[in-house]
């Protein structure tokens, strides 16, 4: 019992979160990427003040998880006040929890991440967000709303989301999305698996919410 719990709980940190039913905004094929016309300003995102926080839970409500992974490089493209392009790497190698656990139990789930039936970052180093499509769109705290694809591992979604955005000489984005891990292929499949295996992959995907929330933060500079 105790290795199942610590098992699932490896689990359920590694990006997965939400509850029983989904709540993740609805992912489409990859859209045309947004190109910046010759009157915008290029702006350099600044990576040490830019990163994705992921939140996660069990999907039958036994705890929740934190953890971030950096964002290494990218630019935004700025005209009429407005965000008409970009794009940004994200290091997968970099996802850590931060949540108050024992040190010995985060070098382990450190190693999950990278494992290849999760995230693979010996083969998929990176993940990329490129915007499609920026519009203003007033609503609470947020000021716009954006689209992007999003590709992890070898596969490629369209995501939109609210985000707060401000532009000056410092142009900065917050904007929070929640995904379906299957749609990118997070879903514990491995190769030539024996029977247990298999009803273990199967028996994890029913635990662990299918859903993650990601709040993209990006600073970016002249």
């Amino acid at each position: 019992m105790k290795k199942n719990t610590i098992l699932f709980g490896m689990a359920a940190i590694a990006l997965t979160l939400g509850s029983c039913g989904s709540n993740a905004s609805e992912a489409s094929g990859a859209d045309s990427v947004a190109s910046a016309d010759s009157s915008a300003s290029t702006y350099t995102i600044d990576a040490a003040a830019s990163n994705v926080v992921w939140f996660g839970t069990h999907a039958v409500g036994t705890g929740d998880h934190n953890g971030t992974i950096n964002i290494t490089e990218g630019s935004l493209s700025i005209a009429g006040g407005n965000i008409t392009a970009g794009s940004f790497v994200i290091d997968m190698a970099s996802i850590k929890c931060t949540d108050s656990l024992p040190a010995a139990y985060l070098t382990k789930l450190h190693g999950h991440f990278a494992a290849e039936d999760f995230f693979n970052t010996a083969k998929y180093a990176t993940a990329k967000f490129e915007i499609t499509a920026c519009e203003v769109k007033a609503e609470g705290d947020n000021t716009h709303f954006i689209s992007g694809n999003l590709t992890i591992k070898d596969s490629t979604k369209n995501i939109s989301f609210p985000a707060k955005v401000t532009v000056g000489e410092t142009v900065t984005a917050t904007g929070k999305v929640v995904i379906n891990r299957l749609d990118w292929g997070i879903n514990y499949d491995k190769e030539n698996m024996t029977l247990a295996e298999a009803a273990q992959k199967k028996l994890k995907n029913g635990v662990v919410s299918k859903d993650i929330t990601l709040t993209i933060n990006l600073t970016a500079k002249k």
